[in-house]
């Protein structure tokens, strides 16, 4: 289904403009984002070459990343309808437990290979669970994301707790430390899993009919609503990906501590939407990239693997966090305006010339 036809043929100029307006906002975001990479890559590459340049912190970055890469993906899903999802460590961390404990079940009888696969499975499937309860209560029952994916977080959080008694579960397949700690050649796991979620993720949200429909709905939730798009669907589809995301990264978080526990990553939902907004996904809905997270989750990681290796005191690099969210958000805020604009006196000028 094509924009024209969403909005019919009256609506077609309107959003063929508002598509350009948007491409362009894109754009100079993701302009802005590869020069903030890159700008943190060569600060941390200058202030300390022999320990910063070599491979072993490559594949040591690479290797940290992906779990909160994916989460931050989930995050901004939820944020591309003008909502938040809460829920995604809680669902991570649900998911892998009860993984866990299938795979501890089923290694005897399948092999260690056969219960990695069906304890992937298994946390994938607890994931759609998770994101359809998600979606349900926003699509449904009508409570606000923020509200419902906070609650969910703790009924998630809760029942992991509950089932684990608060102890990490041990005692995993050693297959399923390889899709956390193992690599093909020199490339981690981690990464190569990662690269492959976030084609697909590009593929789903920036060339499909589904993409399209979140878009629309972040920018109006009613104008959507007119077009025939089927607003309760979209939601419930979109939280069942972010499950599902959010699953793959507890998957990959579990897999690195060969453990599964119901406290693991306490600090990723901050970070996940710390990562979203600093990508150019706008809080409010309708805008946002999956290369934005890729390249903001990078920064931060480039950053954080410096900050390391200089021993930069723990609670400066909160601050540094805050002021580079801060900053990103004014980044954002004025490039987005001037880039505006600029499409405005662009598109008024291309007007004026059709009707002379």
């Amino acid at each position: 289904m094509q924009k024209d036809k969403l909005l019919g043929r009256d609506g077609k100029l309107a959003m063929m403009t508002d598509g350009k307006l948007n491409g362009l906002l894109a754009d100079s975001n993701l302009v802005r984002l590869a020069l903030i990479m890159v700008g943190a890559f060569t600060l941390m590459a200058v202030l300390n070459p022999q320990l910063y340049l070599t491979v072993r912190n490559f594949q040591s970055m690479a290797f940290q990343f992906p779990e909160i890469g994916l989460m931050s993906i989930a995050v901004m899903i939820a944020m591309l309808m003008g909502g938040i999802n809460l829920s995604v460590l809680g669902i991570a961390n649900l998911s892998t437990i009860i993984a866990a404990y299938v795979m501890i079940a089923t290694e005897p009888h399948i092999g260690g290979w056969g219960a990695t696969f069906l304890g992937i499975a298994t946390a994938l499937a607890i994931g759609v669970v998770c994101g359809a309860l998600n979606g349900a209560l926003i699509a449904w029952v009508g409570i606000p994301a923020i509200l419902a994916t906070l609650g969910t977080m703790e009924i998630f959080t809760g029942i992991a707790v509950y089932i684990t008694g608060g102890s990490a579960v041990f005692g995993l397949p050693a297959q399923f430390a390889y899709i956390g700690s193992g690599r093909i050649g020199p490339v981690p796991m981690p990464l190569i899993v990662f690269a492959g979620i976030v084609a697909l993720c590009i593929i789903v949200l920036q060339r499909k009919k589904f993409g399209l429909e979140v878009y629309l709905m972040g920018t109006n939730q009613k104008a959507a609503t007119f077009t025939g798009i089927l607003t309760e669907r979209v939601i419930i589809k979109a939280h069942i990906m972010s499950g599902v995301l959010a699953a793959m990264g507890g998957i990959i978080m579990s897999s690195r501590a060969v453990s599964a526990k119901a406290d693991y990553g306490s600090s990723y939902t901050i970070m996940a939407i710390l990562v979203a907004v600093l990508g150019g996904t706008n809080p409010f809905g309708g805008f946002g990239k999956v290369m934005g997270v890729v390249m903001s989750i990078m920064t931060i990681q480039f950053l954080a693997s410096g900050f390391n290796i200089l021993r930069v005191d723990a609670y400066f690099r909160t601050f540094i966090w805050g002021a580079l969210l801060v900053a990103m958000l004014l980044i954002n805020y004025y490039g987005n305006k001037i880039s505006e604009k600029k499409q405005i006196k662009a598109t008024r000028a291309a007007s004026s010339d059709a009707s002379a």
